[in-house]
């Protein structure tokens, strides 16, 4: 019986320590982003290039096996091609790849801000309109200034990224602290 306490109690103690841990871990991780967001930018960029390496060869080989081979799926052979390259060249240039995919990532933005402000004005039952409709103005803001400024995008989109981890490692110390008060009364 007294093992079986034991062990609920080293079990306990491991849960509060790792929210604490992975909190500590998360500040950090979070804080190193956002005072190195030029690094923390190219990393990124290059790993969107890797995955898209891996999700074209992907495609390659779902294509092999489909039905038919290549011949009965040749869209996807020529997607998982271009999509290799548009990888490698990723890759080799961040910088300017990543410009390209931030700039679409701003048109993306300022089409379905133009899209949502629309559906908001026209629809006149639509419940919360004008929450939608602020919604949209907010995509069409961000979406402008992305593609006026695609590295200051890329930018700051690292920064809120390290600005998330540090909040989200101090509710995680937090929470393990209170697990922690809990668990001695």
């Amino acid at each position: 019986m007294a093992s079986t306490d034991m062990a609920g109690a080293q079990s306990t103690e491991l849960k509060w320590g790792s929210f604490v841990l992975l909190g500590l871990l998360a500040m950090v991780f979070g804080l190193l982003i956002a005072f190195f967001p030029q690094v923390t930018t190219l990393i990124m960029i290059e790993l969107i290039g890797i995955f898209l390496i891996i999700v074209s060869f992907g495609a390659i080989m779902l294509s092999a096996a489909a039905p038919g081979g290549m011949k009965g799926s040749i869209l996807l052979v020529i997607l998982g091609i271009i999509g290799f390259f548009f990888g490698i060249a990723t890759i080799l240039s961040p910088y300017v790849m990543g410009k390209a995919i931030f700039i679409l990532a701003g048109i993306a933005l300022l089409i379905g801000g133009v899209l949502g402000l629309v559906l908001a004005i026209s629809e006149k039952e639509m419940a919360h309109r004008g929450i939608f409709a602020l919604q949209g103005i907010l995509s069409i803001i961000l979406g402008c200034l992305i593609i006026a400024g695609p590295v200051i995008g890329a930018a700051l989109l690292v920064i809120l990224l390290g600005t998330y981890f540090v909040v989200w490692g101090i509710l995680s110390v937090i929470m393990g602290m209170m697990i922690r008060s809990a668990n001695k009364v």
